[in-house]
């Protein structure tokens, strides 16, 4: 009593339906997609409503009445070309960057310049004071010291092996010593270089490349830890658009494309070209980035500025259908129907690029030669609601 009540329902709407919807007309626009052909589906034979004995694959047939309703076409691969539009903004390069930092602990006693300075390599950017930096110098003297007092006792050691008044353990002793001092010495002066000019517990921090100061972070007489950055600077020319892109389309875009950009300080789009993709990607949006260098490296742009990077993509050839014939539930799978026989169809899971100009590429779930629904697919998946 149960199937035949379902059963009374499903036929009811479907009488409903073939009432109210009017049949679609006009020709099929094949330029959509990447079908060969595509045709409505004609009534024939007489077969029930309900799932199909491969119940595993949730296969349906439909009544007669409704297939006038449904468009199929055979699938083929085309080159999908189109382009890819992403976020972008303006950033530096990883070489134009540059960071001045504290090797020891101290305090800031004085800063030379100020946010948006252009500085030449070398500059004087401020100075720090550590007695930290005191000590290691005066360990240098130290260490300087006792290896002028081991070559000294090495060399009368063998002196004295030579006149037969000493013994070769004494002289040996005498060079190991030395070799000891060497390394003490050449160890607490490359410690020493690493601090940079000055003297005593002065040391002077400057610019290591030509650039803008971009950011100062502390102010005179603060007290730095080791390892702190005090200074980041940039080379003003060293720019680039850092565009992110979808890991759904990453795999259409290849080194050399074409780029245009629209940037919040230019009126007019601009030209670039993709010189590198990042291996990496951000887990979290599911992102990765491009990076576009202009064809005009004179435009002035500056850091942070945004923009709109539209990528051309000539990519492999793909299975492309309109965006009618895909079907998206609960927000992440995205779903066709394939007709397997006269009347007869079954959901399949798809995987899809981004849809642009009502044409969505499919990168994996299809092969050539399917026939898809590409007009009418929510009719098949209402009557599959209604049968679970």
């Amino acid at each position: 009593m149960l199937i035949r009540h379902y059963s009374l329902l499903f036929i009811f709407s479907v009488f409903l339906f073939s009432v109210c919807a009017k049949p679609v007309t006009g020709k099929i626009d094949h330029k959509q997609s990447s079908t060969v052909s595509a045709e409505t589906v004609q009534p024939s034979h007489a077969e029930p409503v309900g799932l199909l004995d491969n119940d595993k694959q949730k296969a349906i047939s439909i009544p007669i009445e409704s297939r006038p309703y449904i468009t199929v076409a055979w699938v083929s691969q085309q080159t999908y070309a189109t382009t890819v539009q992403a976020p972008a903004r303006v950033e530096f390069r990883a070489k134009a960057l540059s960071t001045v930092g504290a090797v020891v602990a101290g305090r800031l006693g004085k800063i030379n310049v100020q946010v948006g300075d252009h500085v030449k390599a070398g500059t004087a950017l401020a100075t720090l004071d550590s007695t930290e930096a005191a000590q290691m110098r005066a360990d240098v003297a130290r260490a300087k010291a006792e290896l002028q007092r081991a070559e000294e006792h090495a060399k009368r050691q063998t002196a004295m092996q030579k006149s037969g008044v000493s013994l070769e353990i004494e002289r040996a002793e005498a060079n190991i010593q030395l070799r000891q001092a060497q390394s003490d010495y050449t160890r607490s002066l490359q410690a020493v270089r690493l601090l940079g000019e000055g003297s005593d517990q002065s040391i002077v921090l400057r610019a290591p490349l030509g650039g803008v100061v971009l950011r100062i972070n502390a102010s005179v007489g603060a007290a730095v830890e080791a390892g702190a950055v005090l200074f980041e600077l940039g080379e003003p020319g060293a720019l680039w658009i850092v565009a992110d892109v979808f890991d759904n389309d990453l795999s259409l875009i290849e080194k050399g494309a074409k780029v245009m950009l629209q940037i919040s300080a230019s009126p007019e789009p601009v030209s670039g070209r993709v010189v590198a993709i990042s291996a990496s990607m951000q887990a979290d949006l599911r992102r990765s980035a491009v990076y576009i260098e202009l064809d005009d490296a004179h435009l002035t742009l500056k850091p942070g500025m945004f923009a709109r990077a539209s990528i051309a993509v000539a990519g492999p050839r793909r299975i492309v259908l309109p965006t009618t014939a895909v079907l998206i539930k609960d927000k992440k799978q995205t779903v066709v129907y394939v007709q397997t026989a006269d009347g007869r169809f079954e959901p399949r899971d798809v995987i899809v690029g981004q849809a642009r100009d009502g044409q969505v590429p499919v990168l994996e779930g299809l092969d050539e030669g399917d026939r898809v629904v590409i007009s009418g697919a929510l009719l098949l998946d209402s009557a599959a609601a209604m049968l679970l």
